[in-house]
C-alpha cells in the first residue's frame, strides 16, 4: 500500500484503545507500520535497482523479527531520556507488542496489492501476491482516517494540517481521468460526513474510539470482501479459457470489485477487461528466443528481469541492433507506453 495507507492503518490502530496502553504507543505504532519502507532509500539508486531491492530484506521474515525490536529500543532510549510527565506510564512489554503488531501489519498490506513481497527473504527471493487492492485506494483511506481526524484535530495547526492532506488527496482522486465518476462522488460523500462530524463537535475521545472501532473493523471485512471476489473473478477466467495454467486478477482503481484478470497459457496470455472483452496475445516469438535470453542478462534490467511476473516481448528490428520491448502484462497492455512501473527497454547488438 501507498505510505498515506500504511500510516492511516497505525494511527487507526492507536485510536481503537492501544494508546492508552503506554507511552509512545501512537508513535511506536505509526512507525511500525512505516518502518519497512526503510528500503525506499534505494530508490535514489534508480527505477531498475530500486525494483531489484526493494519489498525484500526489509520486509522479510529476518526483518520482522529484527525491526520491532531496534523499534523498542529506540522508545526505550526516548523514554529514558525524557521521563513522562503525564499520561500512561511507559510499559516495555506493551511497546514491544505494539512495535511487532505494526511492523508485521506493513508487509500484510503490502500482500494485497499486485506489485509483491518478498517474504521469506533473505532465505529465499520468490515473489507472494494477494492481487487485491490497488495501491492507491480510496475506501481504505476513508475508513481509517475518519476516527483518526476526529481525535487528531483539537487545534487550529492540526485542522490545517487536515486540512491541507485532505485537500491533495481529493485532487488526486478527483483529477484522475481513468477514476469514475461515482467513485469520486463516494469520496466527496465520504469526507463531506468526516468533515460534517468535526464541524459539529464530536471530538469526545469516546467518540472518535468507537469510530476508529468500527472503521478498523469495516476495513477487515472490506479487504476480505475484495480478496474473495477476486478469487471469484480469477475461478472464473480458469474455467473459460482453454488451457489455462495461471489467473491473476488486477483491481481497478477505486472498484474494487471490478477485476481486470491476465490469464497465462502455455504460448499465449489472454487479457479479460473489465467489460468482459478479450484479447489473447503470445507470449513471445520462438524465432526470437536468444534475443530474448540476451536482453534478461542486460544489467540495466537487472531490477526489472527479476520482479516482473507476467512478461510480453515486442522485438523491433533497428538495424544494427534488436529493440527488446517487456511488458509486464499487470501493467501495461501490449503496444502501450508504460504509466510508472511496468515497461522496460533493451537494446540488442546483432
Amino acid at each position: 500500500m501507498d505510505p498515506a495507507a500504511h500510516t492511516l492503518f497505525g494511527a487507526t490502530l492507536a485510536e481503537t484503545g492501544l494508546r492508552n496502553k503506554t507511552r509512545y504507543a501512537t508513535a511506536t505504532l505509526i512507525a511500525g507500520a512505516n518502518i519497512p519502507d526503510i528500503d525506499a532509500v534505494f530508490t535514489f539508486l534508480g527505477r531498475d535497482m530500486s525494483l531489484y531491492l526493494r519489498r525484500g530484506h526489509t520486509h522479510g521474515v529476518v526483518a520482522l523479527v529484527v525491526l520491532p525490536l531496534i523499534l523498542t529500543g529506540i522508545m526505550w532510549a526516548l523514554n529514558k531520556r525524557k521521563p513522562a510527565e503525564d499520561g500512561p506510564d511507559f510499559n516495555l512489554k506493551w511497546v514491544m507488542i505494539l512495535a511487532f503488531i505494526s511492523t508485521w501489519s506493513h508487509p500484510l498490506l503490502d500482500l494485497m496489492n499486485t506489485y509483491g513481497v518478498r517474504l521469506l527473504m533473505p532465505f529465499d527471493g520468490r515473489w507472494f501476491y494477494g492481487d487485491t487492492l490497488f495501491i492507491m485506494d480510496p475506501y481504505f483511506w476513508l475508513l481509517t482516517a475518519a476516527g483518526v481526524v476526529l481525535a487528531r484535530s483539537n487545534s487550529k495547526r492540526a485542522v490545517a494540517g487536515w486540512l491541507m492532506l485532505t485537500i491533495l488527496a481529493t485532487l488526486l482522486v478527483v483529477l484522475v481521468p481513468f477514476v469514475p465518476l461515482w467513485v469520486k462522488v463516494i469520496w466527496l460523500l465520504g469526507v463531506g460526513a468526516i468533515t460534517l462530524l468535526r464541524w459539529k463537535g464530536f471530538v469526545q475521545p469516546r467518540f472518535s474510539q468507537n469510530v476508529s472501532r468500527f472503521g478498523f473493523t469495516a476495513l477487515i471485512l472490506y479487504i476480505a470482501a475484495v480478496f474473495f471476489a477476486a478469487r471469484s473473478a480469477e475461478s472464473e477466467a480458469m474455467a473459460s479459457v482453454s488451457q489455462a495454467e495461471l489467473a491473476v486478477s488486477n483491481p481497478m482503481p477505486g472498484q474494487p470489485f471490478t477485476q481486470r484478470v491476465v490469464v497465462k497459457k502455455p504460448e499465449s496470455y489472454v487479457v479479460i477487461q473489465a467489460d468482459g472483452s478479450q484479447q489473447e496475445v503470445p507470449r513471445r516469438d520462438p524465432m526470437y528466443d536468444d534475443v530474448i535470453k540476451r536482453a534478461l542478462k542486460d544489467e540495466s534490467i537487472k531490477g526489472f528481469s527479476n520482479w516482473m511476473r507476467l512478461p510480453h516481448y515486442t522485438i523491433i528490428d533497428e538495424g544494427e541492433s534488436w529493440l527488446v520491448e517487456i511488458r509486464d502484462l499487470r501493467y501495461v497492455e501490449p503496444g502501450e507506453e508504460a504509466r510508472g512501473i511496468g515497461l522496460a527497454k533493451v537494446q540488442v547488438p546483432k
